[in-house]
């Protein structure tokens, strides 16, 4: 067994600190107000997140989770098996959430159609309406 050294105990302060600053920033920013986005950048959106969800549906570990990238050694991996033996149970909920996507983008494709055949309609009425 390893017996930890200042430089050790060091790093694994620093790593917290790193992450904990993370968390910080990843809460604290300013998300685009859902009613300034336009129909593109929310079908990007979901469609960005319908591809993070289908490549999460495949992985061991999601991308991206903070819990697995602990600095201390033994909690990081009591956390990695934890996600192995739950794995399965949470893969269901990344292909659910994926399929909930992709409807929701069918959905905003629509809306965009929609729109266009609105602004169609309306020139074809005039702007006295």
């Amino acid at each position: 067994m390893e017996t930890p050294t200042p430089e050790t105990n060091a790093e694994a302060e620093q790593g917290a600190a790193r992450a904990a600053l993370a968390r910080e920033l990843y809460w604290a920013q300013e998300a685009t107000p859902r009613s300034s986005a336009d129909i593109a950048q929310i079908r990007y959106g979901l469609r960005d997140f319908v591809a993070t969800m289908r490549t999460d549906q495949r992985l061991p570990v999601p991308r991206g989770e903070p819990n697995a990238t602990d600095a201390l050694t033994w909690r990081r991996r009591v956390k990695f098996g934890m996600f192995r033996s739950l794995r399965p149970v949470s893969k269901r909920y990344d292909r659910l959430l994926g399929d909930l996507a992709e409807l929701n983008t069918a959905l905003a494709d629509r809306v965009a159609e929609l729109e266009v055949t609105v602004a169609r309609l309306q020139d074809r009425l005039g702007d006295g309406e």
